[in-house]
């Protein structure tokens, strides 16, 4: 083998293209020419994209990556699902008390409105009954105006 073939030989080694795999064209070429076209394509060739292999290994870890981030949120949706039972049981539990709060009250004021009209009606007694009657319909009005006011 002449120097020029060996030379050949270890560029297409090195760029990884063998002599059949070059079109019919550039067999036409001198030598040189030859080597150089095959040198630049063999660049080409290898910069690309990566072989097969790499590139499957890099969809995997992608894949992998974008599973690990999807399950990630999907704990994270669970978690604030979780949240949310806990604070609408806590409303809820809050609420009720609020309205057994209220109904405690109602019937409180109601008994003092009761008192105080049979204080004022029947025992003819106004002198304890007006401040009873007024004091159990401003309490069953909770301390607020009849008035309404200008919302803020």
């Amino acid at each position: 083998m002449s120097e020029e073939q060996q030379t050949i030989a270890k560029t297409d080694q090195l760029s990884g293209v063998s002599a059949e795999a070059l079109p019919a064209e550039i067999e036409k070429l001198p030598t040189e020419m030859k080597t150089m076209v095959s040198v630049i394509a063999g660049l080409f060739r290898s910069t690309s994209g990566p072989d097969p292999e790499t590139a499957k290994i890099l969809a995997e870890t992608e894949m992998h990556e974008e599973t690990c981030k999807l399950q990630g949120f999907t704990e994270s949706l669970k978690v604030r699902d979780q949240q949310n039972a806990r604070d609408h049981d806590f409303r809820q539990k809050k609420l009720n008390h609020e309205t057994a709060k209220g109904v405690i009250v109602m019937v409180v004021c109601l008994g003092g409105i009761i008192c105080g009209l049979y204080l004022i009606v029947a025992k003819h007694d106004s002198a304890v009954g007006t401040p009873l009657l007024v004091a159990a319909f401003m309490a069953m009005l909770g301390g607020k105006s009849i008035f309404p006011k200008d919302k803020e």
